[in-house]
This record gives structure tokens, sequence and C-alpha cells, in this order.
């Protein structure tokens, strides 16, 4: 065992020379500390530190957050109802989830999270902040806000509810399209979606999807991948790989499994889709597919992986690589760019209309569907 280890070190030189200072550092500490020293919490630091020199979504889950992750999985949780990401040291919401407190308090994608309960946020990690804005279903969070356009911060009063999130909405508008509303890609979505089309085509002849995917924060990339196969024959879904140019770690590709196959298809995206969101849209534009309506989206294009629980009963949740389309254009820090571009701000042009929705019905008229 002892001569594998020193083989080992030997080809791995990069590698022993990080585990040497650390190791040196350990040695100094155990030695030469004043007190006694806790070595199970000096390990978990020292993965933590690790981890925040890589990005911000590589990080240390504790038994309750691995949880928490699993559930949310599920579409159940208790919270708010936002997405965040950190951009240049900054949280910057995603997209409030459809229907949640947070969507209901007027918490808009592209806000800044300034301070939670008047605490700044300037010093935290997304771990710390997700901490702060969660909590016990019934009570209520001081979220202080930032926002293109407003002169002064917003301070924005949530109370926290249980979440169960339905992440298919669909509903057959009078000139026999779907108007499907996809709100977060969970483990269930492709069987919703699917089960909403077919449900509409039973009594009607069904000449249209508008597949809405706007401010779906994403999910898993499982349920994207599950929903671009309902609508695609063949091909490659999506490719992940560690760097541009570099052959694909993993392909995803359809399975002859088109539920649609001769009609056409809208996409709805903004600023607030993102992550699975994002996979999906750029496969079906990739693949000619369907239509893109909307604007750019955010461009959360990494792929984060659970990682065999550690001894200390933690577990590492790490970037492992990045979403590339079927032609290969790279999603993370980009997005994915409509067909058909509308302005963020002809969202509240008129309360009563959804103009981007009107758009998308457009767009399929001009693809000769017959719609009046």
């Amino acid at each position: 065992m002892l001569l594998g280890v020193v083989a080992f070190r030997y080809v791995n030189k990069t590698e022993v020379k990080a585990e040497a200072y650390v190791a040196q550092a350990l040695d100094q500490i155990r030695d030469h500390y004043v007190e006694e020293i806790d070595e199970r919490a000096l390990a978990h630091s020292a993965i933590d530190g690790m981890l925040a020199q890589l990005d911000h979504y590589s990080i240390l889950l504790d038994p309750t957050q691995l949880a928490q992750l699993q559930e949310n999985a599920e579409g159940a949780f208790s919270g708010v109802g936002i997405e965040v990401d950190q951009r240049s040291g900054n949280f910057v919401v995603i997209a409030p989830i459809d229907d949640s407190p947070a969507y209901h308090a007027g918490i808009k994608a592209g806000d800044l999270i300034d301070a939670v309960n008047n605490q700044s946020t300037a010093d935290l990690d997304m771990n710390q902040l997700a901490e702060l804005i969660k909590g016990q279903p019934g009570t209520d969070v001081k979220l202080t806000l930032m926002r293109t356009g407003a002169a002064e911060p917003l301070t924005v009063r949530i109370t926290r509810t249980q979440l169960a999130i339905e992440s298919v909405k669909a509903r057959l508008l009078d000139d026999h399209l779907v108007h499907a509303r996809v709100t977060k890609f969970q483990r269930s979505t492709a069987q919703e979606l699917s089960a909403a089309v077919a449900r509409f085509g039973k009594d009607n002849s069904v000449r249209g999807l508008i597949l809405d995917l706007r401010n779906n924060p994403g999910g898993l990339l499982s349920s994207a991948v599950a929903v671009a196969d309902l609508f695609l024959q063949r091909g490659v879904i999506v490719t992940t790989r560690k760097h541009r140019g570099e052959p694909a770690q993993q392909t995803f590709r359809a399975t002859l499994n088109n539920i649609l196959p001769n009609q056409s298809i809208a996409v709805v995206i903004n600023a607030g889709s993102a992550s699975a969101a994002e996979v999906v849209a750029a496969a079906l534009q990739d693949h000619q597919r369907a239509i893109l309506v909307g604007a750019r989206s955010f461009g959360k294009g990494s792929v984060q992986t659970i990682m065999p629980t550690l001894g200390l009963q933690q577990t590492i949740k790490l970037t492992t690589a990045e979403y590339f389309s079927p032609q290969g254009h790279r999603i993370n820090e980009v997005g994915v760019t409509p067909d058909v571009s509308i302005e963020e701000s002809s969202v509240a042009a008129d309360d009563d209309a959804d103009l981007w929705l009107e758009a998308a019905i457009a767009e399929l008229q001009k693809l000769n569907l017959g719609v009046e």
C-alpha cells in the first residue's frame, strides 16, 4: 500500500505539491497552536476555502442543505421563490418563480439583492445568502433591492411559504395553439408537458405550440433533455465539456420521440430564462425546430455535479462542465439570442395584453399555420 502511494505521488507531482502545503500547515497548527484544535472543523474550513477559489456554484453542503437541494428538484420547498446568481460580486435575481411570494411581491429578473433583513450581502457567499432568505413558512424576510432605472433602493417584505411548484401550466388558445408555460425543470416536467399536449389533442386539432420559458430559472439537465426530446426526431440535444474546443464529455441525443411532428413551435425567452431553459431553447433553435421570440437569455450554462459524500458527512456540489448547443455554441455567460427580439420594456406597455405571447402567435401565423 505504501509503495502504491509513493508511486501515485511520483506521477502526480502537481497534486502532491498542493497536498504537501496543506499537510505542512496542518502539522504546524497541530504542533504550535495555543489551544486544542478541532481537526474536523479545520478540514471543513479548508475544503470551503478551496471551493471558494473555484466559482460560486461549487460549494460544500451539509446533510440539511443536500436534502433541501433534493427537495428543490422535486418542486417542494419552503422559501420565497426566487432563483439567484452571482455576477461581478453582486447577487442577481435570475427570476421569481411563477405564483410564488417573490413573484407577487413584484421582484423582477435582474434585481440586485443588496441586503437581507438589513444585513448587507457584500461579504456573503451564495450558501450564506440562501440561508438568510430561506426560513419557516409564515415568517417574514425583508429584501433590499437595487433595480435598474430606480433612483432609490427598493425594500420588499415577503412572507415565506411552503412552495409546491407546478412546473407546467398549459391552456388551449382560441386558434388551436397550445400555450404551455414551463416554470421550472423538475423530474416530472417532460411527463407533465407531454400529458398537457395530449390532453388538448384529444378533442382538438392542435395546430402549434408556444413553449413559454420566460423567467424559468432552470433546474435539472435530465429534465431539459427530456423536454427537448419531446419535439426532436434525431440529433444532438446538448453536449457538456470542460473547455471550448475539447471533445464532448457527454452528448445527449434525441430518441425518435417527437410528439408534435407536423406542428410548428415558438419558444418565448427573456433575461430570466436560464440554465436548463437555455438548453431547451438552444436545442430547438439549432435544429430549426422552433422560432425563438423574446430577449437574450440569462447565460447560466454550467453543470454542477453532486459528488460522493465525504467522510465528514459533507457533500461537494462541484462545477464539472459547461453546456454547448448542438451547433457548438457556448451558453455560459453568453446566453441564447432569439430569432425575433422584443424590448423588455414592452412587457409593461399594456397590463391587459401579453405582447410577447402575441408576438409568438404572429410568428406562428407566418409559418402558415392558418391562424386567423
